[in-house]
């Protein structure tokens, strides 16, 4: 991740939010639609940790390019 510049780093945690967010969002209408087994469940957590990583590569990277300059 060191290679990438600023603008690569932002374009690709964006992305990943993204999507992220995206597959939450219909994990979490599959499970409340329906009677939730253990797996539905376990993929929603799953997404939901996907997005806070996401989110958090964001937040460090505008974190490291403030403390750079």
């Amino acid at each position: 991740m060191k290679n990438f510049s600023f603008k690569a780093r932002m374009i690709y945690f964006s992305i990943i939010t993204l999507f992220s967010i995206g597959f939450f969002a219909l994990q979490w209408t599959s499970a409340t639609e329906e009677g939730a087994g253990f797996g539905s469940m376990m993929l929603l957590m799953l997404w939901g940790i996907m997005t806070l990583f996401g989110i958090g590569g964001l937040v460090f990277s505008l974190w490291a390019r403030k403390s750079n300059q």
